[in-house]
């Protein structure tokens, strides 16, 4: 399912602190809108892609906008292996902690389902369930960071600020 390849990342779930607090917040291409500590709104948009190299050898690039301003740009080497239907994902020497990700093919995507965090000795260093990376196979697709779709607009359900 998952191997050496560029992947477009759709979506990102981790774990972030915002105004002193751990939260888990996830950003996607359709934006996102969340609350700080003031009350005030924001949308959170990002585009980003993963490839995989062949030997373990990865690069993450993620640039992530705030209200359409100018985006951060997140770009890293990192290493990869898979394990039966096990992701593991860490830093580019292979050296530091990896977090493992239980990999799902929902339609046309890949699903990243954070289960532990793993020291280099493979020790168990916590849980990271809730994280998730939705993945789709190809080249990045061209399209404007700032761009908010129905998708992210008030609904009936349950948004982003309200689960957390």
């Amino acid at each position: 399912m998952l191997g050496v390849g560029q992947y477009q990342v759709e979506s990102i779930r981790s774990r972030a602190t915002l105004d002193g607090v751990e939260r888990v917040i996830e950003i996607s291409e359709s934006g996102t809108r969340l609350l700080d500590a003031s009350g005030a709104e924001h949308v959170l948009t990002e585009r980003g892609a993963l490839t995989l190299h062949s030997g373990g050898a990865c690069r993450l690039a993620l640039a992530v906008s705030v209200d359409g301003e100018e985006p951060g740009i997140s770009d890293r080497s990192c290493s990869w292996e898979m394990k039966e239907d096990v992701f593991l994902l860490g830093d580019s020497r292979g050296e530091g902690a990896r977090t493992a990700y239980r990999v799902r093919k929902i339609g046309d995507r890949l699903v990243l389902e954070g289960l532990r965090d793993l020291g280099p000795g493979g020790e168990d260093l916590g849980d990271a369930t809730g994280e998730r990376i939705v993945l789709l196979r190809g080249p990045v697709r061209p399209q404007p960071l700032d761009r908010v779709t129905e998708q992210s607009r008030h609904s009936n359900g349950p948004t982003l600020t309200q689960e957390l």
